[in-house]
């Protein structure tokens, strides 16, 4: 009995160690001149589960934005992307969606993409891959309830956590999970650097294929954007849509 009970607290222990091991937080490797980052042990894992974080070696970028609730700045930001016609991709939660339906509905008149950054906005770390599957279908049928439309399937973990068996689950119901190659602290709502800020680390940082991940809550970025667009463009960058990133993988 005894040896019996050693062999299942052993069992226990190493289901404990593989599920802490599975936990992952996505991040980007240095990048210098311009080159394009490595996403070290997370590549494989992400586009196994048909997931992606670059685009292409290309001289093409794509502009996606996190809105986890709104601060006053994304009005403006719908405006410099509608005057330098540019497409962009919003990961929302269900606070934002249910906080901010009409800038929602405006994204997807102006031709925008809106996708699932889930209903709680709960890290993939810290619940079941089930719990998380649930908190994105739940926004999904939020979104099509309050919108009259589907959904797209782009899906981007909170926080860039995530384990093998979310991003498996997400997969296997049809959702892409949806990362970054280049991105900056600019989710503090309350800090406005100035000085170009949101641009320079743009700049410093732009590659072939770039996936830029910005924040709608911060001033920073509502003020730079449109020197962003300009100063892309300005390198001989096209702007592209997610879906053009995703149709040519």
């Amino acid at each position: 009995m005894k040896k019996i009970l050693i062999l299942i607290n052993t069992i226990l222990i190493c289901l404990f160690l593989t599920y802490k091991t599975d936990a992952y937080s996505f991040g980007i490797g240095k990048i210098e001149n311009n080159s394009r980052p490595s996403a070290g042990v997370f590549k494989n894992i992400i586009e196994k589960n048909n997931g992606f974080y670059i685009g292409k070696d290309e001289q093409s970028v794509t502009l996606t934005f996190d809105c986890g609730y709104e601060n006053g700045y994304t009005s403006s930001m719908l405006d410099t992307l509608k005057e330098k016609n540019v497409s962009g991709t919003f990961f929302i939660t269900g606070h934002y969606l249910n906080s901010a339906t009409d800038l929602v509905k405006r994204m997807i008149d102006e031709g925008h993409i809106v996708a699932n950054h889930t209903d709680k906005h709960g890290h993939f770390t810290k619940q079941s891959a089930s719990k998380t599957l649930e908190d994105v279908i739940r926004l999904e049928a939020m979104y099509e309830q309050k919108i009259g439309s589907k959904m797209s399937k782009y899906c981007r973990p909170p926080a860039g956590e995530f384990t093998e068996e979310s991003l498996s689950l997400l997969n296997k119901n049809g959702y892409i999970p949806s990362f970054w190659s280049l991105a900056y602290v600019d989710w503090n709502k309350d800090v406005f650097h100035g000085n170009n800020y949101s641009y320079n680390e743009v700049m410093k940082r732009l590659h072939n294929g770039a996936v830029i991940l910005m924040h709608t809550v911060g001033k920073d970025n509502a003020v730079d954007l449109d020197k962003i667009i300009d100063g892309i463009r300005d390198k001989n960058y096209e702007i592209k849509s997610l879906k053009n990133l995703i149709e040519a993988r």
